[in-house]
């Protein structure tokens, strides 16, 4: 049973019936990982602004309810800027994170990145290669990274499924191997299609809520 999920069951959510959360928990899952460092010097940065970067499932679809960003600064009571560009991948991502991060001066990124690169077919060592590079940026700009696992692909989007786990297994390992907190939102949610819209891809009302969860345990309280 998972942090998150553990917690949306003693505690209740709105959105999703004990009945569905039981189900959810049966769906696996690890505990999360440890909180993401409090720095003795961000530099400019202010550690009470987080920047949620990613893609549309950072950015939000029609269907999805809030996207995470919002959730998460209730949660935190942290100013959190929705980073999120639809469609994007990994590459272009890169790109623009010197330019936010000169603009937003966050002490906290929650990175979560790679979902297009696996549907537009790009090499597994590529997007590791880039993720890698937007962690080495963030830590050179006195900003502390947190590194998430892609959520699962399911439905019609379910082709891609087994590339997500491997892809998965090479974002721990570089977790791991930089040293930064990772939030394993595919642990989180496990196979439980509950908590996807009907394209298979991006979360609905209750992911979105799993996601902010998981990333607000992995901030400093």
């Amino acid at each position: 049973m998972t942090n998150v999920l553990r917690r949306m069951l003693l505690f209740g959510h709105a959105g999703l019936p004990v009945a569905l959360l039981l189900f959810v928990l049966g769906c696996g899952g690890g505990d999360g990982g440890n909180q993401a460092p409090v720095l003795d010097d961000f530099g400019g940065n202010d550690p009470n602004v987080v920047v949620a970067f990613g893609d549309s499932i950072t950015e939000g679809v029609d269907g999805g309810g809030a996207p995470y960003p919002g959730r998460l600064a209730a949660l935190s009571g942290r100013r959190v800027i929705n980073a999120g560009v639809g469609g994007q991948e990994s590459g272009p991502g890169l790109s623009r994170l010197g330019g936010t991060l000169a603009a937003r001066k966050p002490g906290y990124l929650c990175i979560l990145f790679g979902a297009n690169d696996v549907i537009r077919g790009y090499d597994q060592n590529t997007t590791i290669a880039n993720l890698q590079a937007m962690l080495q940026k963030a830590r050179a700009n006195k900003t502390v990274p947190i590194l998430a696992t892609l959520t699962p692909m399911i439905g019609g989007h379910g082709i891609w499924g087994s590339t997500v786990n491997r892809l998965n297994d090479a974002i721990r390992n570089l977790a791991s191997a930089e040293g930064v907190t990772l939030v394993d939102l595919n642990a989180e949610f496990g196979d439980a299609e509950v908590l996807l819209i009907g394209d298979g891809l991006h979360p609905n009302d209750q992911g979105n809520q799993v996601i902010a969860l998981a990333f607000n345990d992995a901030l400093p309280h």
